[in-house]
């Protein structure tokens, strides 16, 4: 957490940036450093354990300090981000220079990099391309010295240990002056050869350190999430090196794991969430892939500020990310000139987080374009608080960088400003690598058919390429053969552009788009095209050709000989080979050898491709199983090759059996994980006079309504509410804003039986005072573990931090003075989906019975058997397995995000609404509570081990839906008609493909972002209609979740088993409700 205790060194030079170390060895050694975290878990490294791995990385690496200081030190390695940060201290702290050199720079521009600044000694790892590296080096005319690359164990032998340690004895070096050089960075290379940028110390001082953005991160303490940041880019050095040793704040890195962590968006926040970060410097790719995720929004709500830099977000994602409270920033700086911008929240609205504000303290100029939009174009000035690293032009007598940047003033602010492009033309991808196009182009155009050649990608995943045949050929490409020819024709030249271009600027064959002879490119009286105004021409035809690369559609790229393990191999091995330009090794991890997530990205399309093009009816609908997370999760040739065999129908491996198996043993081995062995006991049954609860999870919507009833029971004398630390504000605001979004009584929260507490149920003390945990442990009677985290699109593994909660819970049950009673809210999704005429008892199920393969059904199932062994050992424990959950009957909140509320708004968009043949048995969240509460509270018998909470008197989906029609009529002219759920889904996915924008879409047609359970309603929805069963007495619920027996819940809740059917009145107040969040546009 935040601390006053942190000394910041002054800032001014007075303590040389290569002693930096030494004061805080001195000043603050106990200062936490790095924090390490894997999401459930987390090491802290301190200030002293850096010195002591700072003098390990020194005695790997330049042992008797015979390499002469100032010596450049390249590093071209691909390992734990806390192994190559700790390096750089050690190379730096023994007098070197480091030189971190992007492994992703081709072999031409490392070796360019290395001889244009007399680097002589280099670190490199073992992976295949360095290997071929070492060889060049080897039989280069100049002389390179390899140094060797320390491990893990070298660095921090003991890490996660508290043992002492020696005092450190860092080496006696020269302490560095304003014109030293610190560090080498370089370009991307993106315009040919990469250039190497030096930065000196005064420059590191004034452009970064004494620029207002360097403060706003955290304050001395505060965490920042940096597990995604290279520390061969500015952002990282600064903010990973830099940042912590002049400021305090805290950086958060992956845990190391062998290998290294891919950074990806899904544990980008994980780790960012779970490890306490106030803050995130981000890419764009990840923004926007959390901005299709409803529980991400939620959690970058809580930092204090989301900063994004080196590429621009799409409008459409920055626009929901700031509208629903995600403090989302901009940020321009450059390794010529620094971090030149900072945050000014009171100068600005939520929907300014495009524009930048420029520090007062740089000297910044804007030449105007004389265009129709005003751009301008930036420059930087020398000055006394400013000095570039770079300096290529001058004005008004003074030194300057002219950036070829592009900046518009905002309309009305004239403070503020917005990056539009470049000079230059170059196009800056999705993900913030920068294409510039021009030499690419001219490649494609010395095709002798090639008229000329627009490349094209901004706020893409990938570039692709608009080319103009000459007159002769043009109606060539009006045929889909003849036009696939012509790619064929032309692959030449382009494959040569590709060959001379970073691999994130490389063409595919499903990226080429062809001119139509009716709508030539514009162009200049001088005969040049004009860029923009081409692109403005095709913008069309270009987000057409995006989506199908997105389908799957366009790649003619010919799959493996056949489905065999060997030909497979051999097949992904060539596409590796295209994607990286040299062999891979398919034993190892691609990732390790130069794959990165545009390649990635890329080798997955062309693999669903493959698969839905070939004829092999063994692999039919393999392509559906295909998804970007495969590539991640199989990260070499041979596990690829192996997963894409298995989806054949004929191939062992794919049996279903097997493959149910292997999912059954990982669920196992989540169980024996954390289920410790105890002695068989009987369950006994207590008489209490009052009854004291642990609940978990109070500010959710169904722990609200249970927070409420147990207050309001007399037999209750005391609740404590575990919750986890809100970002803002304290817990109980948040609990106020849960009771008030309900139209709870809020005067409840003051009853002294209550006692509302930050938890954090990872902690075997569950992060608990231990006075408190004595208070709980010898006086409850009862535990409601209601808290889990809710997200459908994550596997197993990423629940294990709930699973450890719910261990814990029970340790704690075991370990109180009375053996409380214990309560899970368990799901429906335990069991999956259901089968016409079966259902789902109320008891244990096993492993076997289980058809799930969603995370979140995985991890309720593996805590439903952790309480099935604790039952064994004498723990009276009850399982509610609860199915679709409604609004409450008074107030009607219901989750405007909900798959529900979802199809109805969606429905209300395209004037129909979806039939489908079964019944639900949905119901409302107040009586769901009250069961939980007559199960908790009934003293008179042993609880059931396992009780069904549905309702008892399920309605047709059809009458619901006719409900749904009659309460959104009222008020409105419009006609509501129900219509096949197949047909509906059309209208839907029609409709939003017709959208303005992917925000429009999502906002007016809110299904399509769970359209794979739409999908899968639909397929069910049409066995149960092929198949002709009746559904009308209750055998299959609509969707296809499984029908739950309900009959030791109704006997248990007179509530439950009262209560009235839904009808038209329950509906009305969902409708309101969900209009006054906003949710029909």
């Amino acid at each position: 957490m935040p601390t006053t205790s942190f000394i910041v060194p002054p800032n001014d030079g007075s303590v040389p940036i290569s002693h930096l170390l030494d004061f805080h060895l001195k000043h603050n050694p106990q200062h936490p450093w790095i924090v390490l975290s894997n999401g459930h878990s987390e090491t802290v490294i301190t200030y002293e354990q850096l010195a002591h791995a700072a003098h390990n990385a020194i005695k790997v690496t330049n042992a008797d300090l015979s390499i002469p200081e100032g010596t450049k030190v390249g590093i071209l390695a691909t390992t734990d981000s806390i192994v190559y940060l700790t390096l750089l201290f050690g190379i730096s702290r023994s007098g070197l220079v480091p030189f971190p050199i992007s492994p992703r720079t081709p072999l031409a521009g490392i070796i360019h990099l290395l001889k244009t600044t007399d680097t002589s000694h280099i670190i490199l790892d073992g992976s295949p391309a360095m290997v071929e590296l070492d060889h060049a080096l080897a039989t280069s005319d100049s002389p390179f010295t390899t140094l060797p690359l320390p491990t893990l164990t070298d660095l921090y032998p003991n890490l996660g240990s508290a043992s002492t340690q020696e005092p450190v004895l860092l080496p006696n070096i020269k302490p560095t002056q304003d014109n030293s050089t610190i560090v080498i960075l370089h370009s991307s290379g993106s315009t040919g050869l990469p250039r190497s940028i030096p930065l000196h110390q005064k420059g590191i001082l004034s452009n970064i350190v004494q620029q207002p953005l360097f403060g706003q991160y955290a304050e001395a303490g505060g965490r920042v999430g940096l597990m995604a940041l290279p520390l061969f880019h500015l952002m990282g050095y600064v903010l990973d090196y830099i940042g912590p040793l002049t400021t305090g704040y805290v950086g958060v890195l992956f845990a190391p794991s062998s290998p290294p962590t891919v950074p990806t968006a899904e544990l980008t926040l994980q780790v960012t969430s779970r490890s306490g970060c106030v803050s995130l410097p981000t890419v764009p790719a990840f923004l926007e892939a959390w901005a299709r995720d409803e529980e991400a929004i939620e959690l970058l709500k809580r930092l204090r500020a989301v900063m994004f830099g080196g590429g621009s977000l799409s409008d459409w994602a920055g626009d929901i990310l700031s509208s629903r409270g995600v403090q989302t920033y901009s940020i321009y700086g450059s390794t010529e000139v620094g971090g030149v911008t900072y945050f000014n929240a009171s100068a600005r609205a939520p929907t300014d987080w495009t524009y930048v504000q420029f520090s007062d303290r740089v000297d910044v100029r804007f030449v105007e374009q004389g265009d129709a939009e005003g751009s301008c174009e930036v420059f930087f000035v020398e000055c006394d608080t400013h000095q570039p690293f770079v300096f290529n032009y001058e004005m008004d007598g003074k030194r300057a960088y002219r950036t070829h940047d592009l900046l518009v003033r905002h309309p009305t602010k004239p403070w503020l400003w917005k990056s539009v492009g470049r000079m230059d033309d170059q196009i800056v991808l999705l993900n913030g690598e920068k294409v510039t196009p021009g030499p690419m182009e001219e490649e494609i155009q010395k095709s002798p058919i090639v008229n000329a050649a627009v490349m094209f990608g901004r706020e893409r995943n990938q570039t692709g390429v608009l080319v103009e045949l000459v007159d002769a050929a043009q109606s060539r490409t009006l045929d889909a053969a003849e036009r696939t020819k012509v790619i064929e024709e032309i692959w030449p030249f382009i494959e040569n552009a590709n060959a001379t271009s970073p691999a994130h600027a490389r063409l595919a064959r499903s990226a080429v788009l062809f001119t139509h002879p009716e709508r030539p490119l514009p162009r200049t009286p001088k005969g040049n095209v004009r860029r923009s105004a081409a692109l403005d021409v095709y913008q069309d035809d270009i987000k057409t050709l995006y989506a199908s690369i997105e389908r799957g559609e366009g790649n003619n790229v010919a799959g493996p000989a056949d489905w065999t393990e060997t030909s497979v191999m051999k097949w992904l091995g060539d596409q590796a080979k295209g994607l990286l330009g040299r062999e891979v090794d398919v034993e190892a991890d691609l990732f390790q050898q130069g794959l990165d997530s545009l390649a990635a990205t890329l080798l997955t399309r062309t693999i669903k491709s493959a698969l839905h093009h070939t004829t092999d009816p063994t692999i039919e609908g393999g392509e559906s199983k295909i998804d970007q997370q495969t590539v991640f999760q199989r990260p070499s040739i041979q596990q690829l090759a192996r997963h894409i065999i298995s989806l054949s129908s004929g191939s062992q491996s794919a049996d279903p059996a097997e493959l149910h198996k292997a999912n059954l043993t990982a669920i196992k081995s989540m169980i024996d994980k954390h289920t410790p062995t105890r002695p068989a006991s009987t369950p006994q049954v207590l008489r209490l006079t009052g009854e004291r609860i642990v609940l978990t999870g109070t500010t959710g919507a169904l722990g609200s309504h249970i927070l409420v009833q147990l207050l309001q029971n007399d037999k209750v004398e005391r609740v404590w509410a575990l919750n986890r630390k809100p970002r803002n504000g304290d817990v109980m605001s948040r609990q106020q804003l849960s009771f008030e979004d309900k139209s709870l009584d809020v005067g409840l929260l003051e009853s002294e039986k209550l006692v509302l507490l930050e938890a954090e149920l990872t902690k075997s003390g569950l992060g608990l005072a231990s006075s408190m945990l004595d208070e709980i442990r010898t006086t409850a009677t009862a535990i409601i573990h209601n808290a889990w985290q809710v997200n459908f699109n994550l596997t197993l593994q990423s629940f294990e931090p709930s699973i450890v909660g719910a261990k814990n819970l029970i340790d704690l049950a075991f370990d109180s003075v009375h053996r409380p009673r214990f309560i899970f809210t368990s799901s429906i999704s335990v069991a999956g989906v259901g089968k016409i005429g079966g259902g789902l008892p109320e008891e244990y199920i096993s492993l076997d019975q289980s058809t799930n393969r969603i995370g979140y059904g995985e991890s309720k199932l593996v805590a439903e058997k952790m309480l099935e062994h604790a039952r064994l050992s004498g723990l009276e424990a009850c399982i509610i397995r609860f199915g679709q959950l409604t609004g409450d009957r008074s107030s009607g909140s219901w989750s405007s995000t909900d798959w529900v509320p979802s199809v109805i708004a969606s429905s209300l968009s395209v004037g129909c609404l979806p039939d489908a043949v079964g019944i639900v048995s949905w119901i409302p969240i107040d009586i769901a509570a009250t069961t939980v509460i007559d199960a908790c509270l009934s003293r008179d018998r042993l609880m059931s081990p396992v009780i069904n909470c549905a309702h008892s008197r399920p309605i047709l989906w059809s009458q619901a839906m006719s409900g749904f029609s009659n309460a959104l009529q009222s008020g409105r002219d419009l006609s509501l008609p129900l219509v096949p759920l197949s047909e509906w889904n059309t209208k839907v996915v029609a409709a939003a493909a017709r959208a303005s924008s992917p925000e429009e879409a999502f906002r007016r047609y809110p299904s399509t972002k769970i359209q794979a359970t739409i999908d899968g309603m639909i397929y069910l929805d049409k066995q149960v209609r092929d198949s002709g069963a009746a559904v009308s007495g209750g055998l299959l619920e609509a969707g296809g979740a499984i029908v739950m027996s309900t009959t030791k819940a109704m006997e248990l809740s007179a509530t439950l088993s009262e209560a009235e059917p839904l009808g038209e009145e329950h509906i009305r107040v969902w409708v309101a409700y969900w209009e006054k969040q906003g949710l029909f546009v």
